[in-house]
């Protein structure tokens, strides 16, 4: 019966790669990586994240110090969030969390016949056939 389980999961999670909500996914990261601007300003970022992370582990931080490297990195988030590549996959990141969240939503319905509190805030009804979050 296990072996039932893994196939099964196995299929489930082919069925979510062939999606398209995750090939959207992929093909806007693909894209946004091609593209120097947008990459740069996702490296940028991580560099000026990494700066703020160096600062508050480091001995002897200078308060100052920190406060223009939150700034810094508080402007490099801007100009990312600016790019409409970066935009796009964030876009497609969240629509493929939502999908996520639904397989999840349903697996736990199907097998404890339950529905917590945040599937119920999320709208999830328990009732797939009304649902537009799996599709």
């Amino acid at each position: 019966m296990q072996d039932q389980v893994m196939q099964k999961a196995q299929e489930l999670a082919d069925a979510i790669k062939a999606s398209g909500t995750y090939l959207e996914m992929k093909r806007l990261e693909d894209e946004l990586l091609e593209d120097e601007e947008a990459a740069e300003a996702v490296n940028n970022l991580m560099r000026k994240r990494q700066r703020v992370e160096d600062l508050l582990s480091s001995k002897g931080m200078n308060p100052e110090e920190l406060v223009k490297a939150n700034q810094e990195m508080a402007q490099a988030e801007k100009d990312m969030n600016a790019n409409e590549k970066v935009a796009r996959l964030k876009a497609a990141r969240k629509a493929f969390t939502t999908m996520m969240d639904n397989v999840n939503r349903i697996l736990r319905l199907v097998i404890t016949g339950e529905l917590r509190e945040d599937d119920v805030s999320a709208g999830c009804s328990g009732n797939c056939s009304g649902c537009s979050g799996c599709g």
